[in-house]
């Protein structure tokens, strides 16, 4: 395969395209707001700084840091030095940084100072670089702003993406600068973003879906970014968008259903004109309570780390409940069978895409990645979906899937009918065993005013069972005050079982 001609997707962010709106704000922080030239200027130091410790075109370095100024930088600085970045969960452990070090091969650590990153770099022999917004200007003192960038072929390496790992070890997601700039294009066109936006994401810039909406999306087209740098919270989360006329908001169907839980009424929301979900399903019953107080629909996306961006989405004025959309282009959707062949639509299978931005498989994983793809080229997405005249709906993760009386149970399926009852809050479903016996298991987070006592059991229990088929229906029911999440805010399931 012959190399992609010279293109580094920071360059054209911040110099090119960046350049027509250079006083204009990109990036609202604890520090407060920094404009596109200033934000250029910081990553040309940035990208001297990292010349300076050794990174060489082709090298990585690990990002193991909250959303603030300071990743940013050191992240769109290493792409004007064509180094490649492992951007990482900052809230794990340093056995965790360990392994990703020597995945990944990281010669430089990027951590908040007192950061367990930090020891594990020590602890494997890399280079720990103590970095916070304060010591940003510190560490490119003296620094000159007009490095040149590296010109690097379009389809080289830019980042890493790491799977939550979940159900076993962390799988490396490498991705290219090329393919930013695909997700930039298709992302802002789907969502018609414009520079006078305002947008906020409770993902991280260490997921694929945080990163596009934080970084990709908002820069391609001079809109402005805040960067929610703790873990986000509803009162937070609030305060933020009320204070800074959040126009765009970006997070997981788990924290809509927090949200309508702490707020009272629409007014925190005035200025916003979309909002997304992505990361799992959007029951519909949340779907409906967000429309009927808030007063706007959110967009059901679908994505995936393999695939950096959004692949699917319901967007105006096309929103079917439980669905998650049409196909966006430039890509393309099929369910496929066991053998991996197409089904008739409205048939179940798995979700299989394909499309420019797609991921050319795992790190140092060669038999994973083999198993990823088919062989005419479909990349094999692990979820359960049908597709009726161009409208998918995803019926929830293969390996979530379970058996109960000997036919399989979607846990989404049950998990919707549950959330519709007004006295649940949350609700996860697993499957379980007592003796020989398989049953469905339904975790509950009661909402406010409601007693979790055996009546409330037995009437949730009658309510699946009037609304399911009875093999469906919840065995056992146990109530919890919250759920196990992810960082990106999906429930765990697998912490349940």
């Amino acid at each position: 395969m012959n190399a992609q001609p010279e293109y580094n997707f920071a360059a054209e962010l911040l110099l090119d395209r960046g350049a027509r709106w250079a006083d204009r704000t990109a990036l609202i922080c604890d520090g407060g707001k920094v404009t596109y030239a200033e934000l250029a200027a910081m990553a040309k130091r940035m990208a001297q700084a990292l010349r300076n410790k050794g990174a060489q075109p082709g090298s990585r370095i690990l990002i193991a840091m909250p959303d603030s100024l300071s990743s940013m930088v050191v992240f769109l600085g290493g792409l004007l030095a064509g180094v490649s970045a492992a951007v990482v969960n900052n809230r794990v452990m340093q056995s965790d940084y360990e392994a990703y070090l020597e995945d990944c091969g990281a010669q430089l650590v990027f951590a908040n100072p007192g950061h367990p990153a930090l020891d594990a770099a020590s602890a494997v022999g890399r280079e720990a670089i103590a970095l916070d917004d304060q010591a940003l200007l510190r560490f490119t003192e003296g620094l000159p702003d007009d490095f040149a960038p590296h010109p690097v072929a379009g389809d080289e390496e830019a980042v890493i993406f790491y799977t939550s790992g979940t159900t076993g070890r962390p799988k490396g997601i490498p991705h290219t600068h090329s393919d930013f700039r695909v997700v930039a294009e298709s992302g802002t066109a789907c969502t018609e973003l414009g520079p006078d936006n305002v947008i906020l994401s409770t993902a991280k810039l260490f997921h694929a879906y945080g990163l596009m909406s934080s970084l990709s999306l908002p820069l391609w087209v001079g809109a402005a970014t805040f960067l929610y740098g703790e873990k986000p919270d509803p009162s937070g989360i609030l305060k933020v968008i009320a204070e800074h006329g959040i126009t765009v908001f970006t997070s997981s169907p788990t924290f809509y259903t927090m949200l309508l839980m702490s707020v009272a009424d629409a007014t925190p929301f005035a200025n916003l004109r979309l909002c997304m979900a992505a990361g799992e399903g959007l029951p519909e019953a949340i779907q409906a309570a967000w429309k009927t107080q808030m007063g706007i629909d959110i967009w059901q996306a679908y994505g995936s780390s393999e695939s950096m961006t959004i692949n699917i989405s319901t967007r105006p004025p096309d929103f079917t409940p439980g669905t998650v959309g049409r196909v966006l282009p430039p890509y393309e959707a099929a369910v496929l069978d066991e053998e991996h062949r197409p089904v008739p639509d409205g048939t179940e299978g798995e979700l299989a895409l394909k499309g420019p931005s797609l991921t050319r498989g795992y790190l140092n994983m060669p038999e994973k990645t083999e198993a990823l793809f088919t062989a005419d080229g479909w990349m094999l997405s692990g979820d359960l979906a049908r597709i009726v005249s161009g409208v998918v709906t995803v019926l929830g993760r293969k390996d979530d899937m379970f058996k109960a009386g000997g036919q399989w149970v979607s846990p989404v399926r049950v998990e919707n009918v549950l959330l519709e009852h007004p006295a649940v809050a949350q609700c996860a479903v697993t499957g379980g065993a007592v003796g020989a016996f398989s049953l469905v298991r339904a975790h509950v987070v009661p909402a406010s005013g409601f007693e979790a006592d055996r009546d409330l059991m037995n009437e949730l229990r009658q309510y699946a069972a009037d609304r399911l088929p009875e093999f469906m229906v919840p065995s056992e029911i146990s109530f919890r005050e919250d759920m196990p999440m992810t960082p990106l805010g999906k429930i765990q399931r697998f912490a349940l079982r």
